[in-house]
């Protein structure tokens, strides 16, 4: 299950809310999956679709998943689609 559309139509959705995630960790059953982020959390501005400069939020949502990871929550899987293109996805244990 991804909440986020990655088709070329809904990009301005690549980042979901920490409230969103949230409610999926508590919601969602085991071998769930997320796509959390789309685009290059290393560095968000140079990401060749939707580039953001709020590098604070890119950063606490990049922590709340970390943390979820780090209490064996989840399991953390990237794709990549393209040059500073990547989906970040989360996988419920």
């Amino acid at each position: 299950m991804s909440l986020i559309d990655t088709t070329d139509a809904s990009r301005d959705k690549d980042m979901m809310s920490l409230k969103a995630y949230q409610t999926w960790i508590n919601k969602s059953s085991k071998h769930a999956r997320i796509t959390y982020y789309r685009g290059y959390m290393v560095e968000p501005s140079i990401q060749p679709i939707a580039p953001t400069l709020d590098r604070n939020r890119v950063e606490k949502l990049q922590k709340a998943v970390y943390d979820t990871y780090v209490a064996n929550l989840v399991t953390l899987v990237q794709k990549r689609h393209g040059k500073f293109d990547y989906e970040y996805m989360a996988v419920r244990k």
